[in-house]
This record gives C-alpha cells, sequence and structure tokens, in this order.
C-alpha cells in the first residue's frame, strides 16, 4: 500500500510540473478537437463567446510593427484566427500551410496570427522565428495572454475561421492543412 501511494504521489508531481511548463498544453495539443458547427442556424445570436455559432470576442493587440490590429475593424471579409507559439511542434508543422493559405488568399480573407508572447523569450525572438522561415502573414503579440483568455485557448495550435459578419464558423486544436482550411472556408462562402 505504501508503495502504491509514493507512486500516486509522483505521478500527481509530474502531472502539476507538466501543466505548470506548458508541458501539459503541449501534450493536449496532439490531439485534434474540431468543433463542428451549430445545427441551430439562431443559436447564440448576437451573443459573444469563444465557439462556434457565437460572435468571435474582440480584442486590440499589436502586430511586429506595433500598429494595434483590432478584431472588429477587420469584418467583412473572412478572418483565420490561429494562436501559436514559436516553440510548439504542431504549430512548425502547420505554418508553412498558413503562409500559402495566406498568399493564395490576401485580400479575400484576413489572416490574424495571435502569438502567446507571454510564453516565449521575447518578441524578438518571435520577430526571428517569422523572418528565418519567411512568414509573412500578420501576427499580433498577446503579452499579457489578453485574447488567449478569452478565447479560453488550453492547447495550441488553436484555430477559428470568423465569417464576415463576426461569427466564429469553424473551431480547430491541432495542426491545420491548407486543404482544410480551404474546405472550411468555402462551406462557410457557400451560405
Amino acid at each position: 500500500m505504501r508503495r502504491n501511494a509514493g507512486l500516486l504521489v509522483l505521478v500527481g508531481v509530474v502531472l502539476l510540473f507538466l501543466a505548470g511548463a506548458g508541458g501539459f498544453s503541449l501534450w493536449r495539443s496532439a490531439f485534434k478537437t474540431v468543433q463542428q458547427p451549430a445545427s441551430d442556424p439562431e443559436a447564440g445570436k448576437g451573443e459573444v463567446r469563444p465557439e462556434v455559432g457565437y460572435l468571435a470576442p474582440d480584442f486590440s493587440l499589436p502586430d511586429l510593427q506595433g500598429r494595434v490590429i483590432t478584431l472588429s475593424q477587420l469584418k467583412g471579409k473572412p478572418v483565420f484566427l490561429n494562436f501559436w507559439a514559436s516553440w510548439c511542434p504542431p504549430c512548425r508543422v502547420e505554418m508553412p500551410e498558413i503562409q500559402e493559405f495566406f498568399k493564395k488568399y490576401k485580400g479575400k480573407v484576413e489572416v490574424v496570427a495571435v502569438n502567446l508572447t507571454s510564453s516565449e523569450k521575447s518578441p524578438a525572438e518571435v520577430k526571428k522565428f517569422l523572418e528565418t522561415n519567411g512568414y509573412t502573414f500578420p501576427v499580433v503579440l498577446d503579452t499579457k495572454g489578453i485574447a488567449e483568455n478569452y478565447y479560453l485557448v488550453r492547447a495550441i495550435p488553436t484555430s477559428y475561421l470568423v465569417d464576415a459578419q463576426g461569427v466564429i464558423k469553424f473551431k480547430y486544436t491541432g495542426p491545420l492543412t491548407l486543404q482544410l482550411l480551404e474546405r472550411v472556408l468555402g462551406e462557410i462562402q457557400e451560405k
């Protein structure tokens, strides 16, 4: 009995360490979740929540040049919103796909990549990562976890596709592909 109790304490300590070190979020990011569109088109109409069928929570964050980007000012076009960090392996996997999506749909879809800067070494490291890899899509710096908290981000990458009226139509946790993004965008545009 004493050996089992010690093992349980050890497992508990490891889990607490992983949760505190961000490792738990990284582990959880390996399990993809997709939130399907609400079955009732009137569900959540006018209500703000970080879920499919509801208005996207608004935020204002600075980009790498210090210009402030406000989500609500992008209404009129679909918005692809992605939460990520440069140290996150699944985020790194999807970055080339996001770059390709950005190049292909520039002017038709707004792309906003929200860097969880509070988990990074520094904003300079984020900028260096983007430049080194040739990523040119818009990135905003969430230094205080404001957007992260509004969207209840618990694992990264987490992405949203918001329609031209500001309603969340798609939510996905895990690395995305260009094909999946195009399919979801096509479904939004058909409606």
